[in-house]
């Protein structure tokens, strides 16, 4: 019935929220050409989604590629396609909330391909970003350009119902198109830091989510697309792992998958949903912090252009990213802490809780070698000051100096150069001091 519902609205113009019984449809992207030539991989545009006050048992969005029509043909290599929730952060910056992920097929059209794909994505866990007037980003990598492309439909489903536990709150933890992974100039250390999440009044528990692909290929292990690498996430003192891979690419309802195609990979199969990876049930406690530090499993590319060591035929076939059979190994990843409630929320109330005063963490990791993490809180905009200081007294460093917006923030120092031994943290604002004991190991 509701593929039937589908089919009559795309085939008729109608509003694009519908009423069906007790199911609410929202119509979104439909039909949106992603093409590089023609303006870009990227589209954004608001829609109007159910009230807040609409209880939904249920919500559900059916995700459909279709190809352009002569002159142009989907697009013939398999990329990302990410749909984002557009949420405001100040008055001038937003963020986006990945809520669903596909790897484009290769051909839909020739060879009896069906035409079109479609999967299915739960929406349930994002129901708080999906109400009022809405934001929506919609990418796909296809920067091939020409006439070829995807043709992108989303279309909701909300199925009114008692929903006694409620998933009212969603908070970003990091978001990165392509995360290099295996270059010691560029470690993955310092891009995925720990993050020390607030707990409003209402939270009852929490899941951690983790959106992770891995692509690049030609590389030492063939990483990241197929190498099986572990992936893990710290939850305060609970460590939790999980092996980035899949050995389903070739069962593949969406194009029939041949050859290479039909290889294991970390997380991408070309044609198909990506799934992400969740920490259920994680115990919160009111008015405290969450506290989140992704690791991935330690590697190193040999085969990267920047190491001279690399000759080519011996250690490596090739040294040198070509974008066909060597190109670089990075991580699509994002990751996101869900809040669950059985108690009502208003839909008025602030997103996170603004700290009631400043507040300097403890460093994470600590002891360290040669970097940590320094978060801290403070309770209204104004101006900071973070410096580092050895034992006799003596300033190391200036790692803040400005004004910044109240709530959470963090720093990171790096202690290449250092002396083993004790250093102080201070953070100044507000006519407050808080100093921390840090010890540095090497």
């Amino acid at each position: 019935m509701r593929s039937l519902v589908f089919m009559l609205l795309v085939a008729f113009t109608v509003p694009a929220v519908a009423e069906v019984g007790d199911t609410t449809v929202v119509l979104t992207f439909l039909q949106e050409l992603h093409n590089f030539a023609a303006g870009g991989r990227d589209n954004t545009a608001s829609f109007e989604f159910p009230e807040p006050a609409l209880e939904c048992g249920e919500i559900y969005m059916i995700y459909r590629l279709d190809c352009p029509g002569s002159p142009g043909d989907c697009d013939p290599w398999d990329r990302t396609a990410r749909l984002y929730v557009q949420r405001a952060l100040t008055d001038t910056t937003l963020e986006d909330i990945e809520i669903a992920r596909v790897i484009t097929p290769y051909d839909i059209t020739g060879g009896g391909g069906p035409g079109h794909c479609e999967w299915r994505f739960d929406m349930l866990e994002y129901q708080s970003l999906l109400r009022g007037n809405v934001s929506l980003h919609s990418f796909v990598d296809t920067w091939i350009g020409g006439n070829q492309g995807w043709l992108v439909s989303c279309t909701f489903y909300f199925i009114e119902g008692p929903m006694p536990l409620k998933p009212y709150r969603v908070e970003q933890l990091w978001n990165f198109g392509g995360l290099v992974y295996g270059d010691p100039a560029d470690p993955i250390e310092n891009h995925l830091d720990i993050s020390f999440v607030p707990v409003d009044e209402v939270a009852e528990f929490a899941t951690v989510r983790l959106w992770t692909t891995g692509h690049g290929q030609g590389n030492t292990h063939n990483a990241a697309e197929f190498s099986q690498k572990t992936h893990g996430v710290w939850v305060g003192l609970d460590q939790y792992d999980h092996l980035l891979w899949r050995n389903d690419c070739a069962i593949n309802p969406c194009s029939p998958q041949g050859g290479t195609w039909q290889f294991s990979r970390a997380g991408w199969c070309p044609g198909d949903r990506v799934y992400p990876w969740d920490v259920p049930f994680v115990e919160v406690t009111p008015n405290q912090t969450i506290d989140i530090w992704p690791t991935i499993e330690p590697y190193e590319n040999f085969c990267r252009p920047s190491n001279p060591e690399c000759q080519n035929g011996v250690t490596c076939t090739d040294c040198n990213y070509n974008s066909t059979g060597h190109t670089q190994p990075v991580y699509i990843t994002a990751g996101q802490v869900i809040f669950w409630t059985t108690q009502i929320v208003s839909a008025n109330e602030p997103r996170v809780p603004a700290p009631a005063e400043a507040v300097l963490h403890q460093n994470y990791p600590n002891p360290f070698n040669p970097s940590t993490t320094i978060s801290f809180a403070v309770a209204k905009d104004g101006h900071a000051k973070i410096e580092v200081f050895d034992v006799n007294g003596r300033m190391i460093r200036t790692l803040l100096d400005h004004d910044i917006t109240r709530g959470q923030h963090a720093v990171r120092f790096d202690g290449t150069g250092l002396a083993s031994g004790v250093y102080f943290a201070k953070l100044e604002t507000a006519g407050q001091l808080f100093t921390n004991k840090m010890l540095l190991m090497k």
